[in-house]
């Protein structure tokens, strides 16, 4: 074998050995992404408009976890009235969390939710939502999960992995 072709196969199982750590590295991403709670929604465009604005365009999921809003977040807390999508989006932009349920959910359901999120000082909202199609929704930028019963460890998880995770994060 001379010199030359000791050097071409050189490079080739190099570039071998990359693609086998790129391909690893894909994989491990895929299956990471793939644990995490809920599901992954296209980003919308993150453009602010007024209140008084009619909206460029439709949300892709309901409650919204991305897209068009207004230019001032909530205070992060527990509310007992329902708030525009258009806020509580811009919560989720800076990394939030928003759990929302239904105004007509039972009130021990709605109890465990208030007891729950006032665990969380900063970065959860909680709100009714006449608008859902779950009893609960809990939402994050470009991340959803919806559901009809109470499960404290399900949301807890989905607060552990989405809370300080928006696409712009501001403390």
């Amino acid at each position: 074998m001379n010199g030359k072709t000791k050097k071409t196969l050189k490079w080739i199982l190099v570039a071998l050995i990359l693609a086998g750590v790129i391909g690893t590295l894909i994989w491990w991403a895929k299956k990471a992404e793939s644990n995490l709670p809920g599901e992954a929604v296209p980003i919308q465009p993150a453009e602010h408009i007024n209140p008084s604005d009619p909206l460029p365009g439709l949300y892709l999921t309901n409650p919204p976890v991305s897209g068009w809003h207004y230019s001032q977040p909530a205070e992060w807390g527990i509310y007992d009235k329902e708030m525009p999508d258009q806020t509580l989006i811009h919560n989720l932009e800076h990394g939030g969390i928003w759990i929302s349920y239904k105004p007509d959910a039972p009130q021990e359901l709605i109890d465990n939710l208030k007891k729950l999120a006032g665990e969380y000082k900063r970065k959860v909202i909680l709100t009714p939502r006449a608008a859902n199609d779950s009893l609960i929704a809990l939402a994050a930028w470009g991340r959803l999960d919806k559901f009809d019963y109470w499960d404290e460890a399900r949301i807890k998880k989905f607060i552990k992995a989405f809370k300080n995770k928006g696409p712009e994060f501001v403390p």
